[in-house]
């Protein structure tokens, strides 16, 4: 259940980082703002993509340290 809403929740940030890039490319003028727009898409998704792997780093690492015990 953890894992399908993970993959959701990732699947749609990405699509919405994607769009939002592309919708700054797309347009000559107002690029501060859309710049914007765009960053705040995409820094949700490497946070919470960089939590992700910590989090799953941090898992290995207890299981590897219980093993060794």
């Amino acid at each position: 259940m953890m894992a399908a809403a993970t993959v959701i929740m990732i699947g749609y940030r990405v699509g919405r980082a994607h769009a939002a890039w592309r919708d700054l490319r797309a347009t000559k003028r107002d690029v501060p703002a859309k710049r914007k727009i765009a960053w705040s898409h995409t820094r949700p998704l490497l946070l919470g993509t960089l939590f992700a792997l910590a989090t799953f780093f941090a898992t290995l690492f207890a299981a590897a340290y219980d093993a060794g015990r």
